[in-house]
């Protein structure tokens, strides 16, 4: 079908924006973002080639019939920070790093996102191209050091909204951390260990300020309640995922960091196949923490008490 001209440009500055938050993004991903309606890819990949054409865009070519990965070139950055309409970020993708090993994992938690959208679409809730942030750090520890050896990094801060029946709004923010059975299990309990330490942290030394009130921990600074932290597994058949599951829970069940009592911190996992499938408000996290009677408990999409 032709292009509308007016059409084309509002849907070129939403992939410009889309790249530049989630810095590398397929064009399969793009189309199902941009134009979850359309029968044809065809109409986001006119899109996609007139902004190469105009340098504001780039691609690289994986091997096989994979889709092709987008990311802006420099030009395409500075057009979107001189909107001025998103927050500025300073990662910048190049084709090397589109190909490299961290490309996977990286489009991974845009399929993360992805499945959050589809569903909110079909519920009538709200999550839209730009309500998950990619890489957001959190400072768990005072004093200097390594930015790793001090930050906890998420794979990305989602802000999803729910619409009730009688019309209520109600709104639920997460951290994200999409496992892709590419690192041990220590490794990755390690990264919840340091959820922890941020949920604990006070950046005061004492927990009493010199008003005599008590210090706020640091995430009141940025949260109104602590973000559910919720752990997407893939990257391997279900079976793998889910013995992968079962091995995270009794690892982290024995650590005595972790089963310290800590009201308003919860973690959660689920399987990418589950989270596809079934969507993110039906009963497919698992409390990671806090097992049930039976050995598993079941938490409802916002992981509340």
């Amino acid at each position: 079908m032709p292009i509308r001209t007016t059409e084309a440009s509002e849907l070129a500055q939403h992939a410009l924006a889309v790249l530049y938050q989630h810095r590398l993004v397929t064009s399969h991903q793009l189309a199902r973002l941009l134009t979850p309606e359309a029968n044809s890819r065809r109409y986001m990949l006119h899109i996609l080639h007139r902004l190469r054409q105009q340098g504001l865009a780039d691609r690289v070519v994986p091997p096989g019939r994979r889709p092709h990965r987008w990311f802006l070139t420099l030009a395409g950055a500075r057009a979107v920070q001189e909107a001025g309409q998103l927050s500025a970020r300073p990662y910048r993708m190049s084709p090397e790093r589109a190909a490299g090993p961290l490309a996977e994992h990286m489009l991974a938690v845009v399929e993360t996102g992805l499945a959050f959208f589809a569903h909110a679409h079909r519920l009538d809730d709200e999550f839209g191209l730009l309500h998950w942030v990619p890489e957001v750090a959190h400072r768990y520890t005072k004093g200097s050091g390594r930015f790793a050896d001090t930050h906890v990094i998420s794979d990305a801060l989602m802000h999803y909204i729910t619409v009730r029946p009688d019309g209520r709004r109600v709104q639920y923010q997460f951290l994200v951390e999409v496992d892709r059975t590419t690192m041990p299990v220590t490794r990755l309990v390690a990264k919840l260990v340091a959820y922890a330490r941020y949920f604990d942290h006070h950046p005061l030394r004492r927990r009493t300020s010199v008003t005599g009130r008590s210090a706020r921990p640091a995430w009141q600074d940025r949260y109104p309640f602590f973000p559910r932290v919720l752990l997407v597994l893939d990257g391997a058949n279900e079976r793998r995922l889910r013995n992968r599951g079962v091995d995270l829970a009794a690892y982290a069940r024995l650590l005595p960091y972790l089963t310290v009592e800590r009201p308003g911190f919860r973690v959660g996992y689920t399987t990418m196949p589950d989270l596809v499938e079934h969507g993110p408000r039906e009963r497919i996290w698992t409390n990671l923490l806090s097992p049930g009677r039976d050995g598993e408990q079941y938490t409802d999409f916002t992981l509340r008490a």
